[in-house]
């Protein structure tokens, strides 16, 4: 099932009508092949949004889709443009962590706030081709997934143009229509696998081999060895000898390569699931910082009486952040 991200109901509306999405929540739609989520604007809020979505569904890539300001004048109003990477502008400033999209395309910057003013885009104009407010947000929970993610932008406007918020509202619903007609193609490109030929027994898509090349180009990097020893690290045989399907075997190949790239990782992630479920066993929800960077957990519970509330400050009370506070002090052996 595929994952696919936008900032605002507005621009996600062609696609909900398009593909008939049942509405699952005021931000969530979905049918047999689709989740689209709106994550909103800002970085932090689509990382958390989509962070707390994937666990909900068997998510096999996330697509992130929208408009977006341009920052050149080679790029018009309506061109429909593949992310290269995504970098994180706060201040005008770029953060240390980016993201890659695909290949080849051009460069998004993912700003705290939104630029209205000609002389904030003229500083980022040397950073970047366009700027949006949820891509890097949804790169990031794809990445700490572990799931394939790729990002498209139609281009809705010129940044620093202060009267761009009523110009997008105006032409919303077309812009959404033209973003609906591109999803097929995308999603077809995709579904279109090639077999990796140095690795017979395994099938891998355009993502996953891209996926695959970088990740073992990381550690022939850092643990000076080939290809042939690094697979042997992992008890390749076993994986081969597995009675699944090669596209099966290829997904379990790349989650030990990255465990084996970033131990800490795994640890992480494993740590996030236990205490999701945890809460969601007696009927609470956690929400934690994708990145481990935030300190806080956000707990949050739905009542209908105060019957059902009294039923959530009970189970409150049972429920312990100890494994989350020591993760957070650096203990990473925990239980």
């Amino acid at each position: 099932m595929y994952l696919i991200t936008m900032a605002h109901l507005g621009e996600a509306q062609g696609t909900i009508d398009k593909f008939g999405l049942e509405k699952l929540k005021p931000d969530l739609f979905k049918n047999e092949t689709i989740v689209l989520l709106i994550t909103g604007e800002g970085p932090f809020e689509a990382a958390t949004k989509t962070a707390l979505t994937i666990p909900q569904f068997e998510i096999k890539e996330i697509i992130n889709l929208g408009i977006a300001g341009t920052l050149t004048e080679e790029l018009k109003v309506g061109d429909f443009v593949p992310v290269r990477s995504i970098y994180l502008i706060n201040d005008q400033k770029p953060q240390f962590k980016s993201f890659p999209s695909l290949q080849s395309g051009i460069d998004c910057l993912t700003s705290f706030e939104r630029i209205l003013d000609k002389n904030k885009a003229q500083i980022l104009k040397g950073l970047g081709s366009i700027v949006d407010r949820e891509a890097w947000g949804v790169a990031m929970a794809a990445k700490t997934a572990s799931i394939p993610f790729r990002s498209y932008k139609m281009i809705s406007d010129i940044a620093g143009t202060n009267n761009a918020c009523e110009l997008i509202k105006e032409d919303a619903y077309a812009f959404s229509l033209k973003i609906s007609e591109k999803i097929p193609s995308l999603m077809t490109s995709e579904m279109n696998p090639s077999k990796d030929p140095t690795l017979p027994g395994f099938y891998f898509t355009f993502t996953t081999s891209h996926r695959l090349k970088s990740i073992m180009g990381k550690l022939e990097i850092k643990l000076q060895k080939n290809q042939d020893e690094i697979l042997s690290m992992i008890e390749m045989d076993k994986i081969i000898s597995l009675e699944i399907n090669p596209k099966d075997k290829s997904k379990i190949l790349l989650e030990k390569l990255e465990h084996l790239l970033d131990p800490t990782k795994k640890i992480l992630q494993d740590a996030q699931k236990n205490l999701i479920d945890e809460f969601n066993e007696v009927g609470l929800r956690i929400q934690t910082d994708p990145s481990w960077e935030n300190p806080k957990a956000i707990i949050s519970f739905e009542a209908r009486n105060d019957l059902d509330i009294e039923e959530k400050i009970s189970s409150l009370k049972k429920i312990s952040l100890n494994n989350f506070t020591k993760i957070m002090n650096g203990e990473l052996n925990v239980e």
